[in-house]
Parts: C-alpha cells; structure tokens; sequence
C-alpha cells in the first residue's frame, strides 16, 4: 500500500528540512500581466492575517492555503511560498504558532490534504510537481514527515 511504502521512508528527511522565518518573499511567479500585478495564469502573492506569510494564490492556487485540523484542536497550515516550496505553520495545544518551516519541492500547483488522519495524527500532502506528477509527503504518528515521493 502506498501509505505503508511512503512511511517506511526514513525520518532522517524531517531533519534535513530547512528553517526559516518565513516563506520565501520573491515577488517571482511567473510572468505578469502589466497593470495587474497578477500572473498570466491569475496566480498572485498573498499574505494571511492569521498565518503571515507570502505565498502563491489565485488561479488554480484559490486562497493558497491547505489547512490539517487535528483532533485536539491544534492546526497546521501548508502554503506554496513564491520560491515553490511547501511551506508549514502549526498551532500546539494552547494555540501558540510555529515559526515557517520549509518542506522543500519545487511545486507547480496547490498544496492539499490527500489522506486524513486514522487516529493518531498521521495524514498526507500533495502537490503537482513542475514535471506534472502528483508529489507527496506523509506525517508519520511520531510528527516526523518521509521525503517527498512521487504517487
């Protein structure tokens, strides 16, 4: 089963993520229509008053944002920053917010939520890659994440 497969992937790919403030800010996704500062494919850079951040928006990226509710109320946000990479923000049990944290790819469209929870936490996110694959992670019930792998 692909679930089975992409857990079995070592946890070591959670500690070779990147940490940063933020998603990355280039205003670069792709070419605009002048006037508009929007994207010829109707993409554009959002920011959340929640969350914060710059990320990809519009077009066939709606709000931009794909959001995990846990079952004890935390939350976890995944964003496409401007640089193309998952980007991720959560809440722990009183609310408080992470800072942004990397999870790396170079995506050509929306992050989503492709496998819910079975109970102890774990689910999967996916994107379509700039090769047109459909490219996943999965949130292990430890809160490791696997590398990415191509479904």
């Amino acid at each position: 089963m692909k679930f089975i497969k992409a857990l079995a992937v070592s946890a070591a790919a959670f500690a070779a993520l990147s940490v940063a403030a933020v998603p990355a800010s280039a205003a670069d996704t792709g070419r605009t229509v002048p006037g508009t500062g929007k994207g010829t494919d109707g993409t554009s850079t959002c920011s959340s008053p929640v969350w914060g951040g710059k990320y990809i928006c519009g077009g066939s990226y709606g709000d931009g944002t794909a959001t995990y509710y846990f079952r004890d109320g935390r939350q976890e946000v995944f964003v496409i920053g401007t640089d193309r990479a998952v980007w991720t923000r959560w809440t722990d049990k009183s609310g408080s917010k992470s800072g942004w944290l990397s999870m790396g790819g170079t995506l050509a469209g929306p992050v989503g939520i492709l496998a819910s929870d079975t109970g102890g936490g774990n689910f999967e996110i996916g994107a379509r890659g700039t090769d047109g694959r459909i490219w996943s992670r999965v949130r292990t019930v430890e809160g490791n994440w696997t590398g990415w792998a191509a479904i």
